[in-house]
């Protein structure tokens, strides 16, 4: 398992260790610094290496929202297959969903928050999706602030609780609620 889910902190930490080590070389020119150095510009292009190589359970639930959120764009039925068989009325509810309302090409998910419970068996994906959308004539680009609960089930992430938010406040809202 990977230290974290962000590889830049770690690069930046390795590029100020190695201007740190040619700032003291250029004023003591050990060559001990000058190799100090070197390493550390090169654990930059390890630790990028390493973070493409290691996808965690929090980048794969990411990744399956996005793929959820292209498949409903698109209207496939796959959509359907991310949800869980003991929450059959959230399967219900993004079927009526697809059949209703048109999501544009300009769908734009962002704000990925992953946070794991019940020994990480549990978990809630925060997102925001920006797009525009058409339901019943009405046609706009609409901005949209969601937590889907994952629940692991045969090894496989399915989604058991959609909780809708408040784009601009947070504020719990029902998932069909006007806004």
């Amino acid at each position: 398992m990977w230290f974290t889910e962000n590889a830049w902190p770690p690069m930046l930490i390795c590029a100020l260790g190695a201007v740190v080590f040619f700032g003291i070389w250029n004023s003591d020119r050990r060559n001990l610094y000058l190799i100090m150095g070197l390493v550390s510009l090169a654990m930059i292009g390890v630790v990028y290496g390493v973070e493409r190589a290691i996808v965690t359970d929090g980048e794969k639930l990411q990744i399956q929202v996005t793929q959820l959120c292209d498949q409903f764009r698109r209207r496939e039925p796959a959509a359907l297959d991310h949800f869980s068989v003991s929450a059959p009325e959230l399967k219900t509810l993004c079927q009526g969903a697809m059949e209703m309302v048109e999501v544009g090409d300009d769908l734009r998910l962002t704000d990925f928050h992953t946070t794991f419970t019940n020994q990480n068996s549990r978990a809630n994906v925060h997102f925001r999706a920006n797009a525009t959308i058409s339901v019943m004539g009405f046609s706009g680009h609409h901005p949209f602030r969601c937590i889907l609960g994952f629940q692991k089930e045969a090894g496989n992430w399915k989604i058991v609780d959609v909780q809708r938010l408040d784009p601009i406040k947070g504020e719990k809202i029902g998932v069909m609620d006007r806004r």
